[in-house]
């Protein structure tokens, strides 16, 4: 039977920080079957029936193998309860999946991921899925929540689905797209060439071709990618599409890209988040420079000031050594405490950044790379005679945080009375 071990607890040993700057993320890798997941609502090739495709994301170290002759075999039950906000609908479903590896270090693999999906026939409106996966092995259980819209086209000659990213592909003889597996989370390597869009159209109205624009935004609202095609009535009434980006013109770490469909004089807006993160060394030194200044926070500042001079190659050479001297797992090509901490540092540039700061640099940001996900966020948006405030608990942790919106513009401040709990 698989073992489960947190690598970051190796972390006390190799550096003097207290060892809860980079605990486990929310759940995965504690033992319990952690999984991603996003609802992705489309239509019938016919345009008849409106459709959500559930997608359930899980990597092998979360879920338990059990040897069975000369394979490891995992097995996962995903039990999917879908409500109308208006309770006029419910719906639910159980599926059970089987994984198998065919060597025991498989098991343990934070690259090796599975994509289940099952779709689930629905009517326009707001919904809610409550998403229970069960590792059958262990018993254990991971529940999830999504609050979802599906749009009504009615008043629209066409429908356009949700937009879902991806990497991994497969191609046929003529170097066609004919299957993928979606990124759930938004968040990639950095190495990778490509990030790919993928939506489905449908129309019926042979008077006007359908036009679909999309245009990719950096943090600071610049443009970075803009683009503009047309889907004649010729090419069929239901359409895939696949836009390709190169990451080459993506130097940031975070963008929003919107997709927009327009026939008729109606219009219809998309937007889709995606993030990169460094899994070896930052490849421009644009991208060096930030992901050194990003080290503040287990890094000295000494150093950090010292290298910031240097060359690129010195820079990416104490990058390099930096990381490899943190490194949980040094037998395996992936440094995963690297990959996470720019993961944190990631979500933080996309939910915590304000119009004068960088997410990262946040107060918030600042918290949620050093401690990870809280066990409980409570928030207080429009009380009566108070400013804005959240309450951040970590309960393993012993912590709790209490951040000020003092201009009423998302600019949350940690309270004086809660800076010692940073460090004791």
């Amino acid at each position: 039977m698989k073992t489960v071990a947190s690598v970051f607890l190796v972390l006390l040993f190799l550096v003097s920080l207290p060892a809860q700057y980079l605990a486990t993320p929310e759940l995965s890798g504690v033992g319990l079957p952690y999984f991603n997941a996003e609802v992705f609502p489309t239509f019938s090739k016919d345009g008849q029936t409106r459709l959500v495709r559930l997608y359930v994301q899980m990597i092998n170290d979360d879920i338990t193998f059990l040897q069975r002759d000369s394979l490891y075999e995992g097995e996962v039950q995903i039990d999917v309860f879908l409500t109308s906000s208006d309770k006029s609908f419910s719906f639910n479903r159980s599926i059970t999946r089987r994984v198998e590896a065919a060597r025991f270090a498989q098991t343990n693999s934070r690259e090796i991921s599975n994509v289940f999906q099952t779709e689930i026939p629905v009517q326009p409106g707001q919904y809610e899925a409550v998403v229970t996966v069960t590792d059958k092995n262990s018993g254990k259980q991971v529940n999830r929540k999504i609050i979802f819209n599906v749009p009504d086209f009615s008043d629209y000659p066409f429908m356009i689905s949700d937009v879902l990213v991806f990497m991994d592909y497969e191609t046929d003889s003529l170097g066609r797209i004919v299957s993928f597996q979606p990124n759930l989370t938004g968040n990639f390597a950095r190495q990778s060439p490509f990030v790919f869009l993928y939506f489905n159209t449908f129309t019926e109205d042979t008077r006007d071709s359908l036009i679909i624009g999309y245009l990719v935004q950096g943090p600071n609202g610049m443009t970075g990618i803009r683009n503009q095609y047309q889907v004649s009535r010729w090419d069929g009434a239901f359409q895939k599409h696949f836009i390709r980006l190169p990451r080459e013109q993506l130097d940031k770490s975070n963008y929003a890209i919107e997709v927009v469909a327009q026939q008729g004089g109606k219009q219809f807006r998309l937007k889709k988040h995606v993030s990169f993160f460094w899994t070896i060394s930052p490849y421009s030194p644009k991208d060096l420079d930030l992901a050194l200044e990003q080290l503040r926070y287990i890094a000295s500042d000494d150093s950090i000031r010292y290298f910031r001079k240097r060359s690129f190659e010195e820079k990416q050479a104490f990058f390099r050594r930096f990381w490899k001297r943190m490194d949980p797992n040094p037998e395996t090509e992936k440094n995963e405490l690297m990959d996470e901490y720019y993961r944190r540092v990631n979500y933080a540039n996309r939910y915590f950044t304000s119009p004068g700061e960088a997410g990262w640099k946040s107060d918030r940001g600042r918290i949620f790379i050093k401690f990870g996900q809280p066990d409980d966020v409570e928030r207080h948006p429009f009380e009566i005679n108070s400013q804005p405030f959240e309450i951040w608990r970590y309960y393993s942790l012993r912590k709790t945080f209490l951040f000020i919106d003092r201009t009423g513009f998302g600019d949350y401040y940690l309270h004086p009375d809660y800076w010692n709990q940073e460090f004791n």
